[in-house]
């Protein structure tokens, strides 16, 4: 006689195991424009559209960080003449994966020689990644990104103006 626990060990009961993925990184494509919206309006705040970035360049200035079919995180140059870091995001819940100190490096990298800049909120954590590749502040703004944020949002309105020297 089978103990109570027979209907667990049974081999007609299908076992699932959860597979393990690398993250991945790629160039934004088309298919990924709904969930990196998604994201961004997360992130950010909601109506951001990136599909633009499909026609400038979007190998020199998109990274998108996938695993498996999940966008997990996204960053975004506004054009490869410009190298201004207009979007950087990771997924909630990934923040601790090392994503955006990776597709950082990857923008840094594929556009060497020229300076980057970016406007961050003055109390946004982001703060100290960029301080670890470089970025100086060159100007505080006050209530740059007033017109964005709600106005019960923790995030400060108020931003630095970070650039890395590449020269």
């Amino acid at each position: 006689m089978r103990g109570v626990n027979a209907m667990f060990d049974s081999p007609e009961r299908e076992r699932v195991e959860e597979s393990v993925a690398p993250i991945t990184y790629c160039t934004l494509q088309r298919c990924h424009l709904e969930q990196v919206h998604d994201l961004l309006g997360r992130a950010f705040w909601e109506g951001i559209d990136v599909t633009d970035s499909l026609n400038y360049s979007p190998e020199k200035c998109t990274i998108v960080a996938m695993y498996k079919q999940l966008v997990v995180g996204a960053a975004f140059l506004s054009s490869p003449q410009e190298t201004y870091i207009t979007y950087l995001a990771v997924r909630s819940g990934w923040e601790y994966s090392q994503i955006a100190t990776s597709m950082l490096y990857h923008l840094i990298s594929l556009n060497p020689h020229k300076d980057i800049i970016l406007h961050v909120s003055i109390n946004n954590p982001a703060m100290l990644l960029y301080n670890r590749f470089g970025f100086k502040a060159e100007e505080f703004i006050v209530g740059f990104y007033e017109d964005y944020l709600d106005p019960n949002s923790p995030q400060s309105k108020n931003a630095f103006r970070l650039r890395l020297r590449r020269w």
